[in-house]
């Protein structure tokens, strides 16, 4: 038998040197359902299973804080990466080098997830929010300080109420420095102990050029700020992160500065237009308590001639009773009162023989006297 005998040992390497080495599988595209995930935060590791109706693939990708998005199972992805083969089990595996959702960037996926993860939180709510202030006087800009952005600000700032005082706090508002950047910016604001807003803006862009306002440590940043925050981020038409948890959003960063510099003629128009509004308000609550003041009075003056009726009601059975104990509506009967020395005697015994005493009628009195008494 001339054929070399492979141990199980040679043979995995030769496996193993055959596909590693081969160009055609050092960089290689597989797409596929994602199952099975585990993650590592010690080495930033991620493992996982692709796999479609018939066949699966082991996965590992390493240093994954690259990832702008969140893998999970059941998720369709595209990876690329190159074969590994694990000698000592005989295994081959995917070794990730770059991974992207399939039918959708990773970029929009990334978005999508951290804004129903923090809608799930209620940043989002109105309710948390805070009022900017009507009249500022001061306030701190988040921009680049080389831009056009900052200018723009400066100018119509200036032009509406040079008495607004602004401080110019730099940050890096794109790239991968622009998150960190943006967050140290926003906590050295918060240490400033007057200020009234706080604006973060930059121009317009790409999505990945503006990304750093839709990173999740920036959100959380703003809604930490003790400082109201204006986000200014793009045109009208770009919406970030920063935008929806912000306490407002002003569509561009020209808008923002509008929002914080208020002219003195629009300032004391506007406390006129308050003012009318609080005097009207004021009348319109006099006017409700007037009425229900007459409404008050007239339920009272109908409990109380119900009460009075009530009274006389009570009154006449009493008058009514008291009638019944007349002594002269018996007399009027036929009845006589006898009296003797102007007190009215009750018992016959309370009269002596010979003693004189009075009978009073209904029409008059007489005076008899006592012949004799027959006590029974």
């Amino acid at each position: 038998m001339t054929d070399h005998i492979f141990s199980v040992s040679e043979f995995t390497k030769l496996i193993k040197a055959s596909l590693e080495h081969e160009p055609f599988f050092q960089n290689i595209y597989v797409k596929g359902e994602v199952s099975n995930v585990k993650s590592y935060a010690m080495g930033n590791q991620l493992y996982f299973t692709l796999k479609d109706e018939t066949s699966q693939i082991r996965c590992v990708m390493f240093a994954t804080s690259r990832l702008a998005f969140d893998v999970k199972d059941q998720m369709q992805v595209i990876a690329r990466g190159k074969i590994s083969v694990y000698e000592k089990r005989g295994e081959y595996s995917l070794q990730v080098a770059f991974l992207e959702p399939a039918g959708i960037g990773a970029l929009a996926l990334a978005f999508a997830q951290l804004k129903q993860k923090l809608l799930d939180e209620g940043l989002f709510e109105e309710a948390r929010k805070r009022p900017i202030p009507l009249h500022l006087r001061k306030v701190a800009i988040i921009t680049s300080p080389s831009g056009a952005v900052l200018h723009d600000i400066l100018t119509t700032i200036r032009g509406r109420d040079p008495a607004l005082q602004v401080y110019i706090i730099p940050a890096q508002v794109q790239g991968d420095a622009a998150a960190p950047s943006i967050v140290k910016a926003l906590q050295l604001a918060n240490t400033f102990g007057d200020l009234d807003a706080i604006i973060l803006a930059r121009g317009g862009g790409s999505v990945e050029e503006l990304w750093g306002f839709n990173e999740e440590r920036v959100a959380r940043a703003i809604v930490a700020s003790r400082i109201p925050v204006i986000s200014a981020v793009g045109h009208e038409t770009d919406f970030t992160i920063a935008d929806f948890v912000a306490d407002y959003r002003a569509p561009t960063p020209t808008a923002a500065a509008v929002k914080v510099s208020l002219p003195r003629n629009e300032y004391c128009q506007i406390l006129l237009g308050l003012q009318d509004q609080l005097r009207q308000q004021l009348i319109n609550q006099v006017q409700e308590k007037k009425i229900l003041l007459s409404d008050f009075h007239m339920d009272l003056m109908d409990k109380a001639k119900g009460f009075v009726q009530d009274r006389r009601h009570n009154l006449g059975i009493l008058e009514a009773k008291l009638e019944g104990f007349n002594p002269y509506k018996l007399i009027e009967k036929g009845y006589a009162l006898v009296k003797k020395a102007g007190q009215v005697v009750r018992r016959a015994k309370d009269l002596q023989s010979g003693e004189s005493f009075s009978l009073l009628f209904s029409d008059g009195s007489i005076t008899a006297k006592v012949e004799s008494l027959s006590l029974s």
